[in-house]
């Protein structure tokens, strides 16, 4: 059975679109999971990011192997490094007049890298490296609130709706409950036994909410955590120290949690005080991609480079489980339930994720001080695909969605880097233009990150430091109803910064 999770809530992960599309599909919208798992901002070695992820047309850096493998033909020595990252998230919540600040931070290993250099064979071919890497390409940490008086509505009325859409009778809604463990095994069903919900007359179909009173105060919090990461086996060449040419083969692994509350308090209620809806999402899954690269040195000064990383081709596993729980007025009605839950609900399913190529130029400084790069980098997000192996017609439609709200973008990237003697200094900026066809909740999705850093190096190892900082906007919705309205959006505001150190020996 297709996991409804986040339509049973009516809820919008960070950046999400319009529930419109969840609705006109009769539940999730799986392009926006897509999309979430898709948009990498800056990853790699300290080095790339200071630069502002210009790779295309650079090389010796372990990075090379998860972008453009052709860099991995520039080693003349082996290295070994490690890059953790720490990442600290303060986002400001607005929803109908009221603001909210949240911050949460978390650390991890951005990147480790093997590089095994050798020499050519024949005349031509000079050196070539294998890699072996790790790294993390897109970091799923989030984590806002919110809080305000709704003087229109209620969850209730969304759960009201949902019912009415259904068309079910109260009978078939008993019948979907199991009264040994207080679990539902439709979310319409849960509404229904948490007295949520009740038939206007008879027993079917219109369902209006149990309790009626306005205003209600609206709080809420949504947290989540995990990360797209990769293993690469790359290989790269170099042919008369002029071309260089390189494949990886990518590896992914992808974690997600979810967890959501939302809390609503009657202060004239005539049936209860409140509730709370929470639920909680978990999603694993494993895929793999290939890339291939090209890096021409057209003079001692320029060097040109292009690369091309193929979707990911994915399988992810998703358990699901939501729940209510009622503060009910004394004297008004008795259930056995405090807490009504649905049964888990375990959804299997593919998710490809968009192609991605890069074109960039180096500049070199004279006499070695530095360079000046630049790339401009494709990402298909029109292309992306979700697909249950046992509904075809599913996918479909989901793809059809995912086009009419998705438009393929050309990110933007330039970086420097100045050398005295040993010590490098590095400053990059990243603009990632707004991937939505027609603007969302009103708000401007574009992103730019502004990056520095600086490094040391010796003939037996290095050191680099670089800070990335993004700020950018979203909105999350509690839930939709009919009547635009009588609802109302969270608009969020985000400040990320990252701390990287990228530490390496060669041998």
């Amino acid at each position: 059975m297709k996991i409804t999770r986040i339509l049973i809530a009516g809820a919008l992960v960070l950046g999400g679109i319009g529930a419109n599309a969840q609705l006109s599909l009769g539940g999730h919208f799986y392009g926006e999971d897509a999309f979430r798992y898709s948009q990498a901002k800056t990853s790699g070695s300290a080095r790339m990011q200071a630069l502002g992820g210009g790779y295309s047309a650079l090389g010796a850096d372990a990075t090379n192997a998860s972008t453009n493998p052709a860099g991995l033909g520039f080693y003349n020595r082996s290295e070994l490094s490690i890059t953790p990252i720490f990442n600290s998230l303060n986002t400001s919540s607005n929803y109908i007049g009221s603001t909210t600040n949240t911050k949460t931070s978390n650390a991890n290993i951005g990147q480790l890298g093997l590089i095994l250099s050798s020499g050519g064979t024949g005349t031509r071919k000079k050196r070539s490296s294998l890699a072996i890497t790790y790294s993390k390409q897109a970091n799923l940490l989030s984590d806002f609130s919110y809080a305000g008086q709704n003087k229109k509505s209620s969850m209730m009325d969304f759960f009201a709706e949902k019912a009415t859409r259904r068309g079910v009778d109260s009978g078939t809604l008993d019948g979907e409950f199991n009264t040994n463990t207080g679990s539902a095994a439709t979310s319409t069903a849960m509404y229904y036994q948490a007295f949520m919900i009740d038939p206007v007359s008879g027993s079917g179909a219109p369902y209006t909410k149990i309790e009626k009173s306005l205003p209600v105060n609206q709080t809420g919090r949504n947290s989540s955590t995990g990360a797209v990461s990769q293993w690469n086996i790359g290989y790269g060449a170099n042919f008369d120290d002029k071309t260089y040419l390189g494949f990886s083969v990518g590896f992914v692994r992808m974690n997600y949690e979810y967890l959501g509350n939302h809390d609503e308090q009657f202060p004239t209620g005539k049936v209860f005080n409140g509730f709370q809806f929470n639920d909680d999402l978990s999603t694993r899954g494993g895929g793999i991609n290939l890339s291939a690269g090209a890096i021409v040195k057209l003079t001692e000064s320029i060097s040109l480079g292009a690369n091309v990383t193929s979707p990911t081709w994915i399988t992810l596993n998703e358990i699901y489980n939501s729940s209510i729980t009622v503060d009910q007025k004394p004297n008004t009605f008795t259930t056995d339930y405090k807490t009504v839950t649905t049964d888990e609900n375990v959804f299997t399913y593919s998710l490809t994720t968009p192609l991605r190529a890069s074109g960039g130029a180096t500049f070199f400084l004279p006499s070695k001080k530095g360079f000046i790069t630049a790339d401009a980098e494709y990402v298909g997000y029109s292309k992306m695909g979700v697909k249950d192996p046992e509904d075809n017609s599913w996918g479909i439609d989901q793809k059809r969605v995912i086009q009419s709200y998705y438009k393929d973008a050309v990110n933007l990237k330039a970086g420097a880097e100045y050398r005295i003697e040993n010590i490098r200094l590095r400053a990059g900026v990243k603009f990632m233009p707004d991937p939505y066809k027609q603007k969302v909740d009103n708000l401007d999705r574009s992103q730019m990150l502004l990056s520095g850093g600086v490094g040391y190096r010796s003939s037996k190892f290095f050191v680099d430091l670089a800070g990335v900082y993004n700020k950018f906007t979203s909105a999350y919705t509690p839930y939709e109803l009919t009547n635009t309205a009588n609802y109302a959006s969270a608009n969020l505001s985000s400040n990320q910064t990252s701390f990287v150190i990228s530490v390496g020996t060669f041998f």
